[in-house]
């Protein structure tokens, strides 16, 4: 493959295609900071996760998604559409922090796993979308791909409801749209006990790449 940093890649490799993608060398170890982006010393690595456990940021559910009709809309977004509103602030706050490293909005994305939640985004960073980042949910970004890609699951609840998360191939989609920077942002405590995310949650544990939103605030840099 020609679009990911191998650390990006292995875990899609492992779940998804039996370990057998392979990072061309001129992909394999690029960075953001290749292309002249401020290191993030709390964000060192090419993947990282914010893990939210704990934190009681919960996810709410809205009935029916304003703008769409049922004979129009996907069938996800017929059910009641789920967001999260301290997720949702603390995506803003790490788009900005990426943004005060010198990268442009033009290369970076946000994928948000509800259609409700991408909503919320673009209006907390309404200055920033005008600029050129890009929000959206994961069916708007399949095939294409951005320098830096934060991916917001938004599920936290004490029931360990995850709902259509549970569809790993669209998951799959989210996670490989990034070249050199990938940024998750999930509660392990109510991920963990599906066995996709419980392996991703291992990956980034084997490779040290994930931070808690309790001991970071996401301040720009």
């Amino acid at each position: 493959q020609h679009r990911m940093h191998v650390e990006i890649m292995t875990f899609p490799s492992r779940s998804m295609y039996g370990g057998k993608l392979v990072a061309s060398p001129a992909v394999a170890a690029h960075r953001l900071e290749d292309i002249d982006v401020k290191p993030d010393p709390l964000r060192d690595k090419p993947l990282w996760l914010i893990d939210t456990a704990g934190k009681d940021w919960l996810d709410e559910r809205t009935d029916f998604e304003p703008g769409g009709s049922l004979n129009t809309m996907p069938a996800f977004q017929i059910d009641p559409s789920t967001f999260n509103s301290s997720n949702a602030e603390r995506v803003a706050a790490e788009a900005r922090r990426l943004l005060s490293r010198g990268l442009p909005p033009t290369e970076i994305a946000i994928i948000a796993a509800y259609s409700a939640q991408a909503r919320r985004l673009r209006e907390l960073l309404r200055a920033e979308r005008a600029a050129g980042l890009e929000i959206g949910t994961v069916d708007g970004f399949q095939g294409r791909e951005k320098e830096a890609v934060i991916v917001d699951l938004v599920r936290s609840n004490d029931a360990g409801e995850i709902g259509f998360l549970s569809n790993t191939r669209r998951m799959n989609v989210a996670l490989t749209r990034a070249r050199r920077f990938l940024l998750v942002i999930a509660d392990s405590a109510t991920l963990g006990e599906h066995p996709y995310y419980a392996a991703f949650l291992s990956y980034v544990d084997e490779i040290d790449a994930h931070g808690s939103a309790w001991s970071d605030d996401a301040e720009p840099l």
